[in-house]
């Protein structure tokens, strides 16, 4: 849940007590009734694609999953996670039919990784500047989606 981290212009958090609607979308034809909403359902969709995406490189890359992290200096972790990522685009592009990657599509499709509604509450605390910007930012993204669903 993304509730508990501050909105600030490097990480744009949902608006605070509205829902994602996940599970009201599938299969309907819903209308949206704000810009919050709007932006809540799409900023959920994009955040299922990202665990989505997190699952397939764990199940692919078993080093990623190792507890207590992976036993090398931080930069050396970078450089393995972003070979990691190169190597997944890699076999996605000469293999279409990824195996892995169909099985992950097909759970986030039946709504295994976020099922149903949820309430975004709270956030942590953060310099007043940073906080005003991100909510700037997260409100122009809110009025631009708004106004080219109008």
């Amino acid at each position: 849940m993304d509730s508990g981290y501050a909105n600030n212009p490097r990480f744009i958090a949902p608006y605070r007590g509205d829902h994602y609607h996940i599970g009201s979308f599938r299969g309907t034809n819903r209308r949206y009734s704000s810009e919050k909403d709007l932006f809540n359902h799409l900023h959920a969709q994009l955040r299922n694609v990202v665990e989505r995406t997190f699952g397939v490189l764990k199940a692919r890359f078993p080093i990623l999953t190792r507890n207590g992290g992976i036993p090398y200096p931080y930069k050396k972790q970078v450089q393995i996670v972003m070979a990691c990522c190169i190597i997944h685009n890699f076999i996605r592009k000469v293999d279409r039919n990824d195996e892995l990657f169909e099985l992950y599509e097909q759970e986030g499709t039946q709504g295994d990784v976020d099922t149903g509604d949820q309430e975004v509450r709270g956030q942590a605390n953060l310099q007043e500047d940073d906080r005003v910007a991100g909510e700037r930012v997260r409100a122009s993204i809110a009025q631009q989606l708004w106004s080219n669903l109008q």
